[in-house]
């Protein structure tokens, strides 16, 4: 048996072995000690009494997966070690063999993945400036790959958010940098595979002979370079793994990134669409207000078209007429009911093909296909001119009658229980069925067709240990007894005798259960075998029913909120008449949330500049713009009174600050980063949404940041891009002059008193004010703070008095203290000038200010410029450098 394990060991040095013994599965050496560690299992030996006793633990095997699921989460991989083949008298060793390894993106069982989530595994493969990249979820099938930019290769990548990242050796470190540029946790798995599995001819090779076709043509794929060596390796990577030939996999699918509204990772954490910022509720987040699904696959599906809102006008009028029919109530609630009943056939399915499946995931399909004609009556009855899905039961209907004849009402969760088929299925297991649950009245029967055929009326059946049944005639009667008759065993009074068919019943009855258990297992494995043969008609019924979980609950969320149907235009203009922020209406109520208008066009409305005050609104009505645009382009209804939106072909957020210090990066950083993409990628068609850009640096730096920024986003020979540019640099409100597209709007304020009260609504114009005092006064901040702080802001504002303020006891004040009464100097300064950057100082820098030509410079040149000025001043020097 050691043999045996040191022999599958060797073939997975990396993985935990988790080797069969029986009713357990047993690890020895490190691997029992890493057992124990993780998962809580006792630690012992397999030979204690020896001087070096073998570390050992285990479990029983039909309760693995909790402890295989707490392997992968801490980062292992787990190869099983079954016994291959049934116990037998003599046979003292069984054949054991690995039949799958496990990792995050390979798993299959229910408890090792979340049911309304694809578990995504990708493979990586760089080929000069693209990027081969291909998907594949085990569980369901699916299948994608393309040759991408190393720009849309990290899209795609935070897109599926995969289990796990599958390269080849050589490629580790660049694979790591474009994980990283993804934003993909340091905790997803890796798997580095020898560089000769990802050659180009290699993969197409394998592909083709798995599909049984002559080219990748049919599938968009046959130009394909890297894409195809990625998809090759991971393919074969996935088949090795589960040693399985993969019929479940589907024809692989062309990844096209400009076909779907592109949000990245940073887009997806500011907007809330799938997870809340840290801190926040769990469900706050686009994904818990839509969700009423009612099947795994229609959870799989919302979160999947989340991901990839459409940009496709016809595509979302199509799926937004779908919506309008299931809004009726007649007939929404029959379907939610209808798919409430149905399993989750895509995964069973997968499990089918990977040997995996149970007799309970067999009586799911069995409910699923019973369900199937009455949902296809009510799409045909109730879909009118509207694109419904509808489940084809010309392959379905055949599938249900083999499964309702074969299986019980309820079937076991396990092959090894028993009973799974009704009695009448199968002659032979009829007859072990009969003989192990009517092994008396089988003996009753045969006494009493013995004693009528000899006419023996004291005989009968009895049984011991030593030589099992018999049947026993008394002296008095010997006489009688047929010549078939074989004594076994002289006793006082009589004699006992055995017959060919009573030894015969002997042995089937001592092997019924043993013969019970091999006959339906070979009974389940044809059954799952007929139900493979029909895998195309269950993946396009699993599809249909996770697309209409899908699109029912998008009319569930509009008519439960009242929401309305968006127009979609090719146009470039978005209006919002009262639009409402989805999530946040949800948690507070819609009496209670104040809804506003927004207006943009590449035209006079292009850029909004938005001041007002922190806890005014700003950062939700940014979000808002951002969900409402990401639902209209889903094809949902809206929270709002009316809209019309111009497609949008990607949206980019900064809103909020996070350091990323895994990766070394301050709040400052990520910002600059996040806004250096937004002006090199975004275009035409892209919504930009920007708050307090500039505010992690010195007030002039984010000034200066912040002003160069705007213009570049309004640049009459840019791309202009319709953006909301919320801030509380006040001094930005002067870029707002006629032609130039920039729009001022504020968060109106009520003051009364020293009180200041958010109406949440926005208006026309620019804040003059940022309220700071009293958002401190109500976040809780003492008095005595508040107060002096009054004192400080009088002091600036009039600007009349020349000394700083005094310090307060036991401080002493810096050697050249800022006056409160003048503010931070612009450069030499006797302590007289009022901080104004965009007043009438005199000096050297306002004349070089004066004699700049601005209608020749770039806003980088600009910006450079006041960084230049700025250490001029740091120094004590005039202006030494003049753009040319």
């Amino acid at each position: 048996m050691m043999v045996q394990y040191h022999r599958a060991k060797s073939a997975h040095p990396g993985a935990v072995l988790l080797f069969r013994m029986g009713d357990f599965y047993e690890t020895f050496y490190d691997d029992a000690k890493l057992l124990a560690r993780e998962t809580g299992v006792a630690l012992t030996s397999r030979n204690p009494a020896d001087s070096d006793p073998i570390p050992l633990a285990g479990f029983p095997w039909h309760g693995a997966e909790p402890y295989i699921a707490k392997l992968l989460r801490a980062g292992h991989r787990v190869a099983v070690c079954e016994q291959v083949e049934e116990s037998a008298p003599g046979r003292k060793l069984l054949e054991r063999k690995v039949v799958e390894v496990l990792t995050p993106g390979t798993a299959l069982g229910d408890s090792l993945l979340s049911s309304d989530e694809n578990n995504f595994v990708v493979a990586l493969r760089p080929d000069g400036a693209r990027v081969g990249l291909a998907v594949l979820d085990i569980s369901t099938g699916e299948f994608r790959v393309g040759d991408l930019t190393r720009e849309d290769a990290a899209l795609e990548l935070e897109r599926c958010a995969p289990s796990e990242v599958v390269f080849a050796e050589g490629d580790r470190e660049w694979s790591e940098t474009l994980a990283t540029k993804a934003g993909l946790s340091a905790r997803v798995f890796r798997t580095s595979l020898d560089a000769w599995r990802f050659a180009r001819e290699r993969s197409e090779r394998l592909l083709l002979e798995h599909f049984r076709v002559v080219s990748l043509e049919p599938f968009e794929c046959d130009d394909l370079g890297p894409g195809v060596a990625a998809a090759g390796a991971l393919y074969e990577y996935a088949r090795e793994q589960k040693q399985s030939a993969f019929g479940h996999l589907r024809p692989p699918v062309r990844i096209r990134v400009e076909s779907h509204l592109a949000l990245d990772e940073a887009t997806f954490r500011s907007l809330e669409i799938l997870e809340s910022m840290p801190g926040a509720p769990r469900g706050a987040t686009l994904l818990g207000v839509l969700d009423h699904t009612v099947t795994a696959a229609g959870g799989r599906r919302l979160r999947s078209a989340l991901r990839r809102p459409l940009v496709d006008l016809s595509a979302i009028e199509a799926r937004q007429s779908a919506v309008e029919a299931l809004r009726r109530d007649a007939f929404r609630a029959p379907l939610r009911t209808l798919l409430g009943s149905t399993g989750d056939a895509e995964r069973i399915l997968a499990r089918l093909h990977c040997d995996r499946a149970t007799p309970r995931d067999l009586g799911a399909l069995r409910t699923t296909f019973a369900a199937a004609p009455e949902l296809a009556r009510l799409v045909l009855v109730h879909a009118g001119e509207s694109a419904l899905p509808t489940p084809d039961l010309s392959a379905i209907a055949p599938l249900h009658d083999l499964l309702q004849a074969a299986l019980v009402d309820q079937p076991p969760t396990s092959l090894v229980e028993g009973g799974v088929f009704r009695d009448d299925w199968d002659p032979e297991l009829s007859e072990l069925l009969s003989l192990a649950r009517d092994a008396k009245g089988w003996i009753a029967r045969l006494q009493e067709e013995e004693r009528a055929r000899t006419g023996i009326a004291t005989l009968k059946v009895g049984f011991n240990r030593v030589f099992g049944y018999y049947l026993e005639v008394s002296q008095s009667q010997a006489s009688k007894v047929p010549p078939h008759y074989q004594r076994k065993q002289t006793i006082a009074g009589g004699e006992r005798y055995l017959t060919p068919e009573l030894k015969a019943f002997e042995q089937r009855l001592l092997s019924a259960e043993e013969n019970q258990q091999r006959r339906e297992r070979a009974l389940f494995l044809e059954l799952c075998t007929r139900l493979r043969e029909a895998t195309a008609a269950m993946q396009e019924l699993a599809r249909t029913l996770g697309e209409l979980d899908f699109l029912q609950t998008l009319a569930e969320s509009a008519a439960r909120h009242g929401w309305v149907r968006p127009r979609l235009t090719s146009g470039d203009s978005i209006e919002i008449l009262s639009g409402r922020h989805p999530v946040v209406e949800a948690a507070v109520g819609r009496d209670r949330f104040v809804p506003n208008d927004t207006r943009l066009d590449r035209g006079e409305d292009q850029l909004i500049v938005l001041t007002g005050p922190n806890m005014a609104g700003k950062s939700t009505y940014l979000r808002q713009v951002g969900l409402l645009v990401v639902l209209a382009q889903l094809g949902s209804s809206l929270p709002a009174e009316s809209a019309e939106i111009g497609l949008v072909d990607r949206i980019f957020t900064r809103v909020g600050a996070q350091d990323a210090l895994a990766r070394g990066q301050s709040t400052f950083l990520v910002e600059m980063i996040e806004t250096s993409r937004i002006l090199r990628h975004a275009t035409a068609r892209s919504l930009v949404l920007l708050d307090e850009v500039g505010r992690g640096t010195s007030t002039y730096d984010g000034l200066a940041i912040a002003w160069a920024v705007t213009e570049a986003l309004a640049d009459p020979a840019g791309a202009r891009p319709r953006t909301i540019f919320a801030t509380h640099f006040h001094e930005l409100a002067r870029l707002a002059t006629p032609g130039a597209g920039i729009r001022n709007r504020n968060v109106l304020v009520k003051e009364w008193g020293d009180e200041v009260v958010f109406l949440h609504q926005i208006g026309e114009g620019s804040a003059d004010r940022s309220y700071g005092i009293q958002v401190a006064r109500l976040a809780g901040v003492p008095e005595p703070v508040v107060a002096r702080a009054r004192e400080v802001l009088a002091s600036l504002e009039r600007g009349a008095s020349q000394t700083a303020p005094s310090a307060p006891p036991g401080l002493v004040p810096d050697t050249a203290p800022i006056d409160p009464s003048t503010g931070p100097s612009t450069g030499p300064s006797t302590g007289s000038e009022q901080l104004d950057l965009f007043g009438r100082p005199e000096g050297a820098f306002v004349r070089a200010l004066a004699d700049l030509e601005l209608d020749r410079m770039s806003p980088w040149q600009a910006l450079a410029l006041l960084h230049r000025w700025r250490e001029d001043l740091a120094g004590g020097h005039p202006p030494s450098h003049r753009p040319d």
